[in-house]
């Protein structure tokens, strides 16, 4: 599958994905209130949290043994989907003992708890067969397979809220419901040969590689969510609710990079020995975060509109929003170009990357968010992010020898690029 068409066709998923998801998500905001979004964005945060990183680094390193080791296909496979379940069944047993201990979530009731372990198994379980589709370079069967489970969830809020039954705890369960099934449904489009064994020497190999990674996105992940955290502890669900819309529409922007680094990471995994890559990933930054100002200015002018459109409660989201903006542009580098440095091997350069700024992100919120309420976590956040993006640029132009002229000046290249990806995407695309 071509490079350019798989960008494409991401391009067109996750255009699809901001515009329902928009729709749903002002839904969802009007039913809810600030009270009942914050309500619910805090346990999503820690499930999701759990189920994101409940892997420990298999997950993390599966493409580059998959495509890049002598281990066997099957092999590999099969030890990853039995030490999966088995640190499943851990989790979901220390969650439970923490919670009955009043340790974590002790303000949710066991309704909650309950589809909460079952969103975190699920994504677990999800973001490894995600991560082989996207080895194997599947990206379009991949984009397709969300898609569905993204419309059938979309379709699921729209109901409820035609029904009048759009509440935190049915929102909460249309997101498990939904994560559940796009489980099964890779599960089943996945078709992998599978044992019942597990390898030791595999397991160990993955796990010694993949700690860089699993730490590097466990770093990243709180860069991007410490805030919301700290937010819920200081200020309490109702200053998070409206905190979560600006954050949800700041990373409207993330999907621009969303879309690019699977076909990115895809083909880097799959170039030609003589190839490392260099140009295809300078070409692609400097491409992409173009794109990404674009959308910072199209973003502020937009964020205007949220007390119009959310509602007067969420009007405090615009000026949050702006603050975020310019933050989440620089960031959008990082979340591109960190594929580099795992297909190169040198994953612990991302790592002490995200270490730095994630403690960055963490003074600065408890400095200003006691002083500045939600603005202050936000103006935290920005100054993270641009020194999370400017460091990137700079370590790719020193370090990595890419020159700064290659990863920031546009070329008529990167002009026929883009033009080709929309035509390359329709093709490849078949919607639910």
């Amino acid at each position: 599958m071509g490079y350019s068409k798989n960008i494409g066709h991401n391009f067109i998923t996750q255009i699809l994905k901001i515009i329902f998801g928009v729709f749903t998500g002002v839904l969802v905001a009007r039913s809810l209130g600030p009270s009942g979004q914050g309500y619910v964005a805090y346990i999503l945060l820690i499930f999701n949290l759990l189920g994101g990183f409940g892997h420990f680094g298999l997950s993390s390193a599966v493409m580059y043994f998959q495509k890049k080791s002598a281990f066997d296909r099957t092999e590999i496979y099969s030890s990853n989907v039995n030490t999966l379940s088995l640190i499943s069944v851990l989790l979901v047993i220390l969650v439970s003992l923490a919670r009955s201990w009043g340790w974590l979530l002790d303000s949710y009731s066991t309704v909650y708890i309950m589809g909460g372990l079952f969103l975190m198994v699920s994504t677990i379980f999800t973001s490894h067969h995600q991560a082989w589709l996207v080895g194997d370079e599947k990206i379009i069967q991949n984009n397709n397979i969300g898609l569905l489970v993204f419309f059938l969830r979309s379709l699921a809020i729209v109901i409820f809220w035609l029904w009048g039954l759009l509440t935190p705890l049915s929102f909460f369960y249309i997101m498990v419901a939904s994560m559940l099934l796009w489980f099964i449904i890779i599960q089943l489009a996945l078709k992998e040969k599978y044992l019942f064994m597990l390898s030791l020497p595999v397991l160990k190999a993955e796990f010694k590689y993949g700690a860089f990674g699993w730490w590097s996105a466990l770093f990243a992940y709180l860069l991007l969510r410490v805030d919301q955290i700290m937010i819920k502890q200081y200020l309490g669900v109702s200053e998070l609710g409206i905190y979560s819309i600006a954050v949800i529409i700041a990373e409207l922007m993330f999907l621009l990079p969303t879309a690019i680094t699977s076909a990115l990471i895809g083909r880097l995994y799959n170039l030609p020995e003589q190839d490392n890559g260099s140009a295809l990933t300078a070409r692609t930054i400097r491409l992409s975060f173009y794109v990404c100002l674009i959308l910072s200015f199209i973003g502020i002018l937009g964020s205007f509109l949220i007390p119009t459109v959310y509602g007067a409660a969420f009007a405090r989201a615009t000026w949050v929003t702006i603050i975020l903006l310019p933050g989440v542009l620089f960031a959008c580098i990082p979340r591109i170009a960190s594929p580099w440095f795992y297909a190169q091997g040198k994953p612990q350069i991302h790592l002490w990357i995200t270490f730095c700024t994630f403690l960055l992100n963490l003074v600065a919120n408890l400095i200003l968010i006691p002083r500045m309420g939600i603005n202050g976590a936000a103006l935290a956040t920005t100054i993270a992010y641009a020194v999370y993006g400017v460091w990137y640029v700079i370590q790719l132009a020193l370090g990595e020898k890419f020159g700064f002229a290659a990863l920031l000046k546009p070329n008529l290249q990167d002009w026929q690029l883009i033009r080709g990806l929309l035509p390359s995407a329709l093709k490849g695309t078949k919607l639910p």
